[in-house]
């Protein structure tokens, strides 16, 4: 009986051997793979991030810009030269400018006082010296000086800028 209990044990054993090949108990998976996934996942989060933020910031640029549009109007004026008040009338100022206003109903009366604008501008840019405009805050104060004149002169709109396109000191 025992020789039989034997054999019914190695029995088992090639079985068991067999099931085992059959039936192989599930590998975990390798650390590379996991790495590799999280990195994925993580670059694929940032990926998506990065497009709704640059979706929603475009969005918010195009409203600021069209709300811009809507409500200002450049108007460009002729070339000024005009002497200013340095070294006996040896230097000179060469400038271009637009008026930037706040409606179209101004651009009808600028266009129709261009003459007195005009007169009024170049007077003021023939007070200066080469130093009152030589440097960014001279120049900030040039356009200052021209808004308020326009908008004193007037009456359906006002300047709310004034933009050099060119600006030679000679």
């Amino acid at each position: 009986m025992s020789y039989i209990n034997i054999m019914a044990d190695k029995g088992n054993t090639t079985e068991n051997k067999k099931e085992t090949e059959e039936n192989p108990q599930p590998k975990k998976p390798s650390k590379k793979i996991i790495i590799i996934i999280v990195a994925a996942v993580v670059v694929l989060v940032l990926l998506i991030a990065t497009i709704v933020t640059a979706v929603i910031l475009s969005n918010k640029t195009e409203k600021i810009d069209v709300q811009k549009e809507e409500m200002l109007y450049l108007v460009p004026m002729r070339e000024f030269l005009v002497n200013l008040i340095d070294y006996g009338g040896r230097r000179f100022l060469k400038t271009t400018i637009n008026l930037e206003v706040d409606n179209e109903a101004v651009i009808k009366e600028i266009t129709d006082k261009e003459t007195i604008l005009r007169n009024y501008i170049i007077n003021i840019l023939s007070s200066k010296t080469f130093n009152d405009i030589k440097d960014i805050e001279g120049k900030t104060e040039l356009r200052k000086a021209i808004i308020s004149k326009c908008n004193l002169i007037l009456k359906t709109g006002k300047v709310l800028n004034v933009y050099f396109n060119e600006f030679i000191i000679q």
